[in-house]
């Protein structure tokens, strides 16, 4: 391992290496710390010292900047670079080699956590060997993990600490794991923009370039897992979708415990038999996890059919439920603050606000206005005027509507006639063509511009409805064909296009609600206008308190306890033929999604994304997580614009 001499007080030389470090993180308040102060904390071998740690945030939404910058205050070797959106790992990496001075970087994830002397023991792995090379480090999920899949995952884990034994011992295969990493910096691999999987494409490049490929397992580092059967296959389909990625871009697959078993099947069942053995129930975990591989590895195939999906922009794992910090809004930075600071909550409320009305060619009632302010706004129609005006900067008033100082509306009573006539044909909709669907579902929400009052012509009619268990995918079959046979009896005079937006079973509506804690997901939850199962809804409401932390006025108002249950499941016939459509309407619907993406490609923002699980459906629109950036992100403001719905953060396809 080379680096630079100096020369001792006895006329001896010994090393002297100087270390970079570089962690790239998107929203990782709860882990971000720790991280860092991980590797701050590592007693470096004689002649190693740290030069500096680079933090690249990208599209961070929570505090994970104010505490990486919190950690940089207290140690100059820190250094925090924000990225405003979030281009993906690759670019964040890249953005790290490019900064870094020294002779070698560490990587670390930014929800793991280095043991103590990880470092040195990658180090001591490296010594002797000239560049390119890379050493990786042994990950471990932490003894207090919490879920029923932490000892399935350990066991997981402990495969891949054997495996990568097993190829050391081959010469370092073509692998590398990416939670803590040693990279030699002059020279390293050259990652492209897009890769998912960088350590795959470490291994494959050095494997290709003569570089070594090296495992320290007494360097352990602690790492977050997912707590959920879905997240667990998402993270595992990434994987799958990014090793086929490697193998185009560079032309040879990377090592993995499969491909072995194909070609050593000896020498991996001895690996299985090993850790097996070492863990309780092994021989059935191992089942189990080799059924859910399989099951990831058939997702897989479906992620890389056309249109492809994005998995550079990972979703991460979710962690265990927990309390959500108030005011996240009070968190982002306002772009258009000519002084470049941070605005306090009240005036970024009332700016973000009036900001994403105006994308839409409108702005918000005086009385909505108040009901979504933070508790230190003011309370009376009369205080908010007057706050208003001694603020011309953030906003004006126009008889009952707050606008953005140069935004324009067109069309303001035309726009709340056509919301009242769409609010009054969902409810025809269940009194007559769908009237025997009552029977199956909890409740009905119009959400969207609909629920805003101000809908646009071409707008559809979005609907969040919630169904008893075991009735989902029969009640959408019954629905769309009888909204089909309608639609062609009574022709275009049927009125505004019904889009089932987010249909969920009862037992995780709750659940779903809970998913992403932000404002605008509170938001459209709360501005949701039941038009049946109006208890049912409130009570739904109140089963998710993180609202009353970004939303406390609304949320009193519209939450309400209930005694209501989660309803009986469906009868056992009705949920027989509910097991028997779902593949079949799953299918048809993700086709649809293809088709109709395909049709609008020249529309970017009209693109959706549709999420089919046997007790859910969504339609996730481009554009509605665009929304979520104006609104969470505090991006640069657009100029006023008509022409575009509002999205529900029950999400919606347009």
């Amino acid at each position: 391992m080379g680096g630079a001499t100096r020369r001792a007080g006895d006329g001896r030389t010994e090393a002297r290496l100087e270390l970079a470090g570089g962690v790239v993180a998107h929203n990782e308040e709860t882990h971000i710390q720790r991280a860092l102060e991980s590797l701050l904390a590592q007693d470096l071998p004689d002649g190693v010292r740290w030069g500096q740690i680079w933090v690249v945030a990208s599209g961070c939404t929570d505090r994970t900047v104010d505490i990486a910058r919190s950690v940089a205050a207290r140690d100059p070797r820190v250094m925090v670079v924000v990225e405003p959106e979030r281009t993906g790992k690759a670019r964040a990496l890249r953005e790290i080699f490019h900064r870094a001075r020294g002779d070698a970087v560490v990587l670390l994830n930014s929800d793991a956590e280095a043991a103590p002397g990880a470092v040195a023991e990658l180090l001591r792995r490296a010594r002797g060997h000239s560049p390119p090379y890379a050493v990786m480090a042994r990950p471990v999920v932490p003894p207090d993990a919490p879920g029923r899949m932490a000892p399935l995952l350990r066991l997981m884990w402990d495969l891949h600490h054997e495996f990568h034994l097993h190829l050391a011992s081959e010469g370092g295969g073509a692998h590398l794991s990416d939670e803590l990493l040693l990279i030699s910096l002059d020279p390293h691999p050259p990652l492209p923009e897009g890769i998912v999987n960088d350590g795959s494409y470490f291994g494959v490049w050095l494997a290709q370039h003569g570089g070594r490929r090296l495992y320290a397992p007494g360097a352990r580092v602690q790492i977050a897992i997912p707590t959920r059967l879905t997240d667990h296959l998402h993270q595992r389909r990434r994987i799958h979708v990014g090793n086929s990625q490697v193998t185009a871009a560079l032309g040879r697959r990377p090592s993995t415990l499969v491909g072995h078993a194909r070609s050593t099947p000896g020498a991996v069942a001895k690996v299985v038999q090993r850790s097996a053995r070492r863990q309780t129930r092994g021989w059935r975990r191992f089942v189990a996890l080799t059924a859910l591989e399989l099951a990831a590895a058939t997702l897989s195939i479906w992620d890389r059919l056309p249109p492809p999906k994005d998995h550079v922009r990972w979703q991460r794992i979710r962690p265990p439920a927990r309390r959500t910090a108030p005011h996240s809004l009070s968190r982002a930075r306002l772009s258009h603050n000519a002084r470049g600071l941070t605005a306090p909550p009240l005036e970024l409320r009332v700016a973000t606000l009036v900001d994403v009305a105006a994308r839409f060619g409108t702005g918000i009632a005086l009385p909505d206005l108040i009901s979504l302010l933070p508790p230190d706004g003011p309370f009376t129609p009369g205080d908010t005027r007057g706050w208003l005006e001694g603020h011309p900067s953030l906003a004006r008033v126009d008889g009952d509507l707050v606008l953005a100082p140069r935004a324009t509306t067109v069309g303001q009573d035309e726009r709340r006639t056509r919301g009242e006539a769409s609010l009054r044909h969902a409810l025809e909709l269940f009194n007559g063509p769908l009237r025997p669907t009552r029977n199956w579902v909890r409740c009905v929400s119009v959400t969207g511009s609909v629920a805003y009052g101000e809908p646009q012509p071409e707008d559809d009619l979005d609907l969040f409805v919630v169904v008893r268990k075991g009735a989902l995918w029969w009640f959408l079959g019954y629905t769309y064909l009888a909204l089909r046979i309608e639609r062609w009896r009574r022709g275009r005079g049927f009125g505004p296009v019904a889009c089932f937006n987010y249909t969920i079973e009862d037992s995780t509506a709750a659940e779903a609600l809970t998913e992403r804690r932000d404002f605008l997901t509170a938001r459209d939850a709360l501005s949701a206008k039941p038009i049946l199962g109006a208890a049912y809804y409130q009570g739904l409401l109140a089963r998710c308190p993180w609202m009353a932390t970004e939303i406390p006025r609304l949320y009193a108002v519209r939450a309400r306890p209930s005694d209501d249950p989660d309803s009986l499941p469906a009868p056992i016939a009705l949920r027989v033929a509910d097991a028997v459509a779902y593949p079949l309407l799953a299918t048809y619907l993700q086709l649809a999604g293809l088709w109709r993406n395909a049709r609008n490609r020249s529309n970017e923002t009209g693109a959706f994304r549709t999420v089919t699980r046997f007790g859910r459906v969504a339609f996730v629109s481009r554009r509605f997580e665009a929304l979520r950036s104006q609104y969470v992100e505090g991006h640069e403001p657009s100029e006023a614009s008509t022409g575009v719905t509002y999205p529900s953060a029950l999400p919606s396809a347009r």
